[in-house]
């Protein structure tokens, strides 16, 4: 954690007793480190975790009326008591995903997100408006524009934004008029002076940056990295097995531990994972188990730690230079080009970096807009 500028906290994941101790030891040991609640009300009748227990949490979310400004007012003032008893620096405004993502809903939620920062005109926490949009609604440009027009309009001091697709978290996005919208709704905010922190980032950390959003946030596990539905539905034991990714910026893809030895013998590993003490770990745990001709040691806790070293390394050098996503996707292009020519398969049938140039040409498109 310690070149991230700040942690958002999961009122699923945790209690309220586990963040107020984290956020005060970060305050003690980090001065500046910025604590961030995300009140995770999104699907409140589904898979709830910790959050039940929160003192803010509604009793009534089965059968309230959400369109209900009295039901938001009250919600509000709970959620603001709640943090200024856990001490942390800022709160994301409640936002449900809607039936229907319409003009009615973005006015409702900048409403509740406004009433929320004016519970905070006298105090040094900080306000996120939560701006959850449809990744389809956006193939229309013009409709960014509007979206970013209605939320911008927020108390607010910051925008939280949260992209709601259906793309499975192990797959890329490839939708290119989807990332062209998006990426315009992420400039037209930050051009109206408004800074936003994209959530639920995975690789696509690369585009963001690239429209000139102020920061990005991401998760260790799959399902952290990109907002669903599905994850707030899947039950705790789903039966399924963690593996262990390896992310390598000169592919611009997740690799798994075959595809990883595989291009590392073709020579398709880059600056970035020579400089990222994780990658080492894991490359130091294979070539023991090569010379011993053993089952390599598990590295699935190194595997996310080494996704969160990229992430922060490459969102630190796109704040410096946002043209770098450009010179990534590149060179990631070319590599992949080596593989095919080197006839390497990797062992996920999607995993073929069809998304590289699609991620290209919604650059291109972004920048001609």
């Amino acid at each position: 954690m310690s070149a991230f500028a700040g942690a958002v906290f999961s009122p699923i994941n945790s209690t309220e007793e586990e963040v107020k101790e984290q956020a005060e030891t970060t305050s003690e040991s980090r001065p500046g480190f910025e604590t961030i609640l995300d009140p995770q009300l999104y699907v409140p009748a589904t898979e709830r975790g910790n959050l039940k227990d929160w003192a803010y949490y509604p009793k009534d979310v089965d059968t309230a009326d959400l369109t209900s400004p009295a039901w938001w007012t009250d919600l509000n003032e709970k959620l603001a008591g709640t943090v200024k008893a856990l001490g942390i620096n800022a709160l994301c405004s409640p936002v449900v995903i809607p039936k229907v993502f319409d003009d009615k809903y973005y006015n409702r939620t900048v409403q509740v997100g406004s009433e929320l920062a004016n519970h905070f005109e006298t105090e040094a926490t900080q306000v996120l408006q939560t701006a959850l949009v449809s990744l389809p609604e956006l193939a229309d440009v013009n409709r960014s524009l509007e979206i970013a027009s209605m939320i911008s309009a927020t108390k607010a001091e910051r925008i939280y934004l949260v992209l709601v697709g259906a793309t499975e978290p192990r797959r890329e996005l490839n939708q290119t008029d989807e990332i062209v919208g998006a990426m315009k709704l992420v400039d037209a905010l930050e051009s109206s002076g408004t800074r936003v922190l994209v959530g639920f980032c995975s690789s696509d950390v690369l585009l963001w940056k690239a429209a000139g959003a102020s920061a990005c946030a991401s998760g260790k596990f799959f399902n952290l990295r990109r907002f669903t539905r599905q994850r707030f539905e899947e039950p705790k034991s789903s039966g399924g097995q963690q593996l262990p990714y390896w992310f390598e910026e000169a592919l611009a893809a997740f690799l798994r531990q075959g595809d990883l030895i595989r291009a590392r013998k073709a020579g398709l590993l880059g600056e970035a994972s020579s400089r990222n003490p994780f990658c080492q770990e894991v490359l130091a745990i294979l070539d023991e188990a090569a010379k011993s001709r053993t089952a390599p040691a598990a590295w699935l806790g190194i595997s996310w730690r080494q996704f969160m070293y990229w992430f922060s390394d490459v969102e630190s050098r796109l704040s410096r230079d946002k043209s770098l996503t450009d010179a990534i996707l590149r060179a990631a292009d070319a590599n992949w080009a080596k593989l095919d020519a080197a006839k390497i398969l990797l062992e996920e049938r999607f995993n073929d970096g069809t998304w590289i140039r699609i991620w290209l040409n919604a650059i291109n498109d972004f920048s001609s807009l």
